[in-house]
């Protein structure tokens, strides 16, 4: 019933609007046939007149003044834009607006159809832009003959007058209405349309033959004649949308149907366009009412069903609510039983959880101190080659050392499970040296440029309270974890900063990579959380550091640099001095 009802009301609208355009049509038609015939017989009546012919016939600047008055009185009585005198080559050598910026006199216009009429003898008739002006106009001439006219004799041909008219007040008027009215010439350009940015596109398809005949004539002074629209399979047309060839616009557009009628001027149509948006809204009113009625017998009719099927709902509620305490007493057996094999499950996996982080934490820490003692292994091999033993010494001496950290480490490993240990003065700007050494061939392998901060006047260390492998361990998580950030970075930038205040130092990490994403902060010293790809990392370095600074009685926390800083991360550890710290953990021993 809604189809039928949408197909008749547009039907109906589309009818209403088709009588209208073709009144309207029949109207603007006249009009514009009036305003060219206007003009139709000036031409030949100005090219009758002696004082025209003469002006052709000698070379006397008197006669080209007076002649150019003439034209001037014509062209204001007449309401023409321009009469102009051309002669046999297209020279223009009289002119209405000779006393204008735009004076047509010293133009030649031999490559206009309306100068090639006449030239044969025939009036001649053409629409373009000016040349000269660049304003569009209605060109009209007629040949002008050197000596008396005899009938039945084609006479020479001393030159051509012509004379311009703008049709922009009739499209203002068109403008004025409201209403989309449009002209085209023979090759389907709109020379004239109520709407200026509607003027010279085309209709349908314009062909190579047409193009150049438009160009060598110069009639629309190089527009490039884009399409108006789109054609749709309904005959309406489609303007301001996507059209088929992939030119970008409205998405949506406007559609519209077209009324046409033929004018008698050049092969010219006049369009009268019909928005095809307001029919459908008629159509979609008429249909809204028509559902609006439906829906009031329908929610009438369920109405009166819902007092026949009250009792049978109640009925059906004290079923349903019987049945659901059943399957409630069901689940909550089932979920109980489920809940307690999953205490279980959790137990297990509890006990493996602790088992691999244990395991993944014994490799993490001796990672580090074996990758040292490969490095200064194959160093130290290469020196004894090039005969430098003394410095290979060194090297053998840093293995040593490295080993005894092994050793320290693993004795450590028996206290994992005590929170905190011993609590003794370390040097952290002895430590970073030491660990910068460490990893200098991947610093000198990634191009970092590295800068180190310390505080003024401390020449004697920077003294906080823990033990050398924990502080290491940071700091090597902590620059192994921008080093990692700034793998593919262009100009790698590493800052390490230590600052000291009354009670604490601070240690300051920062790197210029590519940051830290928000998600990623809250879960950045979770174990086992790591954005690396797999098979690049277990997610421990940072947990680790955090256990250590935690242990240490210290804070740590992490940010995203601001762009004017260079951007990427920076970390924060906030550790306390040797003194308070050691001061502190002395205290609470002595509690317990």
């Amino acid at each position: 019933m809604l189809w039928w009802v949408w197909h008749w009301q547009l039907d109906a609208a589309m009818r209403e609007a088709r009588r209208h355009a073709d009144a309207r049509l029949a109207l603007y038609t006249s009009s514009l046939d009036g305003a060219l015939a206007r003009f139709a017989y000036l031409p030949d009546l100005l090219a009758r007149q002696p004082l025209i012919q003469s002006a052709l016939g000698m070379d006397n600047p008197a006669v080209i003044r007076r002649v150019n008055r003439h034209l001037a009185r014509v062209a204001a009585d007449s309401e023409a834009e321009a009469i102009y005198l051309m002669n046999r080559r297209g020279l223009t050598v009289a002119a209405s607006n000779h006393a204008t910026p735009g004076s047509f006199i010293g133009h030649r216009y031999d490559y206009r159809p309306y100068f090639r009429a006449a030239l044969r003898g025939d009036q001649g008739e053409f629409f373009a832009v000016g040349s000269t002006t660049g304003r569009p106009g209605y060109f009209v001439s007629a040949p002008v003959i050197s000596g008396p006219r005899e009938a039945g004799d084609r006479q020479p041909v001393a030159g051509a007058l012509a004379v311009k008219v703008s049709l922009e007040s009739l499209q203002a008027d068109w403008r004025q209405a409201g209403e989309k009215v449009l002209v085209s010439d023979a090759n389907g350009v709109v020379i004239l349309s109520s709407r200026p940015d509607w003027r010279f596109r085309h209709f349908g398809r314009l062909d190579a033959s047409a193009r150049e005949a438009i160009r060598a004539q110069r009639q629309f002074n190089g527009a490039a004649l884009e399409p108006l629209g789109e054609r749709l399979a309904d005959g309406s047309l489609l303007i301001g949308g996507e059209p088929a060839g992939g030119a970008v616009g409205d998405p949506v557009g406007e559609r519209y149907f077209i009324t046409s009628s033929p004018l008698s001027t050049l092969g010219w149509r006049m369009h009268y366009l019909v928005p095809v948006r307001p029919l459908y809204a008629s159509a979609r009113d008429a249909v809204l009412v028509a559902a609006a009625g439906c829906l009031a017998l329908l929610l009438l009719g369920l109405w009166l069903r819902e007092r026949q099927q009250r009792l049978w709902l109640r009925e059906r509620e004290a079923r349903i609510m019987r049945e659901a305490n059943e399957r409630l007493e069901s689940r909550v057996a089932s979920r109980t039983r489920e809940l307690e094999s999953a205490q279980a499950e959790l137990v297990q996996a509890g006990k493996l959880a602790a088992l691999g982080t244990m395991a993944a934490g014994i490799a993490h820490e001796l990672n580090q101190p074996l990758a040292g003692i490969r490095t200064y292994a194959a160093s130290g091999a290469r020196l004894i080659e090039r005969g430098r033993e003394a410095t290979a010494a060194d090297n053998f001496r840093r293995i040593q050392a490295l080993s005894d950290r092994l050793a320290t480490l693993i004795r450590q490993l028996k206290l994992f499970a005590r929170k905190g240990g011993a609590r003794e003065p370390v040097d952290l700007a002895a430590r970073l040296d030491f660990v910068l050494e460490l990893l200098d061939d991947r610093l000198t392998r990634q191009g970092v440029r590295l800068t180190v901060e310390r505080p003024e006047g401390s020449g004697g260390g920077v003294w906080v309270a823990g033990d050398e492998v924990r502080v290491e361990q940071l700091l090597t998580n902590l620059l192994r974890n921008a080093l990692d950030a700034l793998r593919d970075v262009a100009s790698p930038q590493l800052t390490v900063t230590l600052a000291v205040d009354e009670a604490q130092v601070i240690l300051t990490v920062a790197d210029n990579g590519p940051g830290i994403e928000a998600e990623v902060l809250e879960h950045l010293f979770d174990p086992f959380y790591t954005t690396k790809a797999v098979g690049d990392g277990l997610g421990l370095g940072l947990f680790i550091a955090f256990g250590i600074v935690q242990d240490l009685a210290g804070r740590i926390r992490a940010e995203n640099r601001p762009a004017g800083e260079g951007g990427g991360a920076r970390f924060h550890v906030e550790l306390p001095c040797a003194r308070q710290a050691t001061q502190r953990h002395s205290n609470e021993e002595a509690q317990t």
